[in-house]
Parts: structure tokens; C-alpha cells; sequence
């Protein structure tokens, strides 16, 4: 394969900005900054940032049961979502997918087989556009949480596992009971289905175990050398705790006390993209500007909108925040890299992955996606 190269562009490296060309043969990049090959794209002077890697995401969910009880097709659903994901400016995402409970009529333990069986299908079609790896999300209150991880342990998809604890009325996400009530209200539920999804979300919970599935969950990060997440922690203690157990991703704290007490404890702080955009937490928590603004945010995710990663990381590059513009796209591509243990991908550097996007932008607007390259092909 020959040598190819985007020319004419401003090329978004960890140590600043540089016009010119970039170069690259096969998968990976040769020059940043100079060079030149027969077959070139001529960038017309937009950026070239490295892909986008989103460690959390929903986004398969919602392409697998696209309505309320209506189970799409699971090869359709993965291939759905990638061209989503990847019209996104994502090269690498972690398909975030929980073990337990339900949502909109889908039961999450049972779907989590269906959807990977799904992405195998299509994957081994060759009709995937990026990478996909799998993180999975793992209710430390449900008893089944061991047999449910164990058939993905030592796999080349999993990549990455968090420990989370989703139980209403909890002093996590959701607050004290009558908040959980409350947040439910504004949703449109009714009392009655309220204490029905109640009753239903208790009736499988095992709380006495909790804390030592947690620590499992920890130990199989270290035995197979997985990145573990404590998600949604709300106290100092609970990022001790995370701490601690060897957790070094402290994934969408809660309070501004969390998020202080992870940066104290040198764990990483991701928060979800839509939060920023939106300047706030759809749930009444943390908003990611704010700890931006205190200094602890250390990477975005896509969460539940694929779209709000690369318009929250240059929004970083403008007032009030005025990042470096490396910087403030290190949040959705090179510090999500360190965080995933992803050593070749997340920056322009000679050697790296050839994962890379074309952006226009123009301050204050939406930055307007042109082209997206995984390993050195063209994939939007």
C-alpha cells in the first residue's frame, strides 16, 4: 500500500498546533508536520485531530431496542450504532454495557449475549468502521455479577470494567429515596409505575455482598490487567474506597467533593459530554463545566449523545475555560488513551495508529465533522 498523506491542514499534536502535511503508510503515521505522497487529501486548512476514544457509551442499547419493547435485529443494531459512533469523529469506542436490571422493557443481563453476538456477526462480516471493545458495568448489589463477567474475562474485547451501584433511593447517583422519587416524577412516570420500577429494581438486589463484589471486581482488574472505573461516587469516602481497591478512574463523580478528593487521591476524572454541553447534569449532579473550572476534569465521554464529545472538547478551547486547543482535545482522544491502557492511538505522533479526523470549526459554532480515518482507511 502506498504512502498517503493529508496536506494542507493544522495538525492538533500533544505539543501544539503544526501546518502542514501528515503522512502515513498502512495503519500507521510516518510524519507529522512534513512529508509529501503520491495520493494526498488536501485538508483546505481545517484541523486534523487524532480519533476520538469514547469509554462510555449507551449508544447500543438504543440501536437494539429503538422503542420500548421493540427488539431490533442485533447485527443491524452494531452496525447502527457504529456508523453513528463513527460519523462522531469516534475511531475507538467501549460499547458500555450493563449486566443487570431493565430499561424500557429490556432485560440488560439477557440483551448483554444478544448485543455482542450481534457486533461479532458484523465484525466478522468486515462491516465494521472502527474499533469496538467492551466495558462492562457491573451492579456490585446484584448476586449473579461473577457468573455474569466471568465468559468475557481474558477476552480481546473487554477492556475495561466499573463497579457502580444503581440502587433507588441510594446514596450515589440517586440521591435519598424521595429524590429518586421526585427525579422519576420529572421524567412523566406515574406513582404507580414509580413503585412498580421500585419493587421490580429491589426484588434481585443483594446488599450484605456488595462490598465484597467490589473488591472482586477490582481483583479481576489486576489479574487481567483491566482498567476498573468507580462509578457515580458522591463522598470522599467513596473515592477512597475506589482508591483503595486499586480503582484509578474516578467515571462521573457525583459532587465537586468527589471529583476534589479523586484528583487528591491521583485517580482520573471522567465526565460525560453531554453534562458539558448542556452546562449540567440531566440528574441534578456535578456539572462537568464546573469541575473543568476546578481544575479535575481530565477526560469526556459520549454517555448517552455520540455528537457531544467533539463539540464539548473545543468549547474547552473558548472562553471562560480558553484551554490550549491540544489540551482541550487531549479530553476526548489522549487522555481517554492513558485511562484505556491504549498506548498506540490518541495523538498524532510518528508511530501511532493512523485514527485520525478532519474538522472544521469556526469558534462558538458546532465543529463540523469532514472526514473520519480508522487505521488508515477512510471510514466517514
Amino acid at each position: 500500500m502506498p504512502v498517503k498523506a493529508v496536506e494542507n491542514a493544522r495538525i492538533v499534536t500533544p505539543d501544539g498546533i503544526v501546518e502542514g502535511a501528515m503522512t502515513f503508510d498502512g495503519d500507521t503515521i510516518v510524519s507529522v508536520g512534513n512529508g509529501s505522497a503520491a495520493s494526498a487529501v488536501n485538508a483546505d486548512g481545517d484541523f486534523i485531530i487524532a480519533g476520538l476514544i469514547d469509554i462510555h457509551t449507551d449508544n447500543l442499547e438504543k440501536h437494539l431496542m429503538p422503542r420500548p419493547g421493540v427488539q431490533w435485529d442485533s447485527a443491524g443494531a452494531a452496525l447502527a450504532h457504529d456508523g453513528q459512533i463513527a460519523t462522531a469523529g469516534v475511531t475507538t469506542v467501549f460499547d458500555s454495557l450493563s449486566l443487570s436490571g431493565h430499561k424500557n422493557g429490556l432485560d440488560r443481563g439477557e440483551a448483554l449475549t444478544i448485543m455482542m453476538g450481534g457486533m461479532d456477526e458484523a465484525e466478522g462480516s468486515g462491516a465494521l468502521r472502527i474499533d469496538h471493545l467492551l466495558h462492562l458495568r457491573c451492579e456490585v448489589t446484584n448476586p449473579e455479577i461473577e457468573s455474569l463477567v466471568n465468559p468475557y474475562l481474558g477476552t480481546k474485547r473487554l477492556r475495561m470494567l466499573s463497579v457502580m451501584d444503581h440502587t433507588p433511593g441510594g446514596n450515589r447517583q440517586s440521591g435519598s429515596l424521595e429524590t429518586w422519587k421526585q427525579k422519576q416524577l420529572k421524567r412523566g412516570r406515574s406513582i404507580e409505575e414509580i413503585e412498580a420500577n421500585l419493587q421490580a429494581s429491589m426484588s434481585w438486589r443483594d446488599f450484605e455482598g456488595a462490598d465484597a463484589r467490589r473488591r472482586m471486581i477490582a481483583e479481576f482488574g489486576r489479574d487481567y490487567e483491566i482498567p476498573v472505573a468507580s462509578h457515580d461516587d458522591a463522598t470522599v469516602d467513596h473515592i477512597e474506597t475506589a482508591s483503595g481497591l486499586g480503582c484509578h478512574i474516578a467515571e462521573f463523580p457525583v459532587s465537586y467533593e468527589a471529583a476534589e478528593a479523586a484528583k487528591k487521591c491521583n485517580m482520573v476524572t471522567v465526565m460525560g459530554g453531554p453534562n458539558f454541553v448542556r452546562g449540567g447534569s440531566h440528574g441534578d449532579n456535578a456539572s462537568a463545566r464546573k469541575v473543568a473550572e476546578a481544575g479535575h476534569l481530565d477526560a469526556l465521554c459520549s454517555d448517552y449523545v455520540p455528537l457531544s464529545m467533539i463539540r464539548a472538547a473545543f468549547m474547552l478551547a473558548e472562553a471562560p475555560f480558553s484551554w490550549p486547543l491540544e489540551k482541550a482535545i487531549g479530553t476526548v482522544t489522549a487522555e481517554p488513551a492513558k485511562m484505556a491502557m491504549l498506548d498506540d492511538r490518541g495523538t498524532l505522533e510518528a508511530g501511532k495508529r493512523a485514527d485520525f479526523v478532519r474538522v472544521s470549526y469556526q469558534p462558538g459554532h458546532w465543529p463540523v465533522i469532514k472526514e473520519v480515518w480508522s487505521k488508515g482507511r477512510r471510514a466517514v
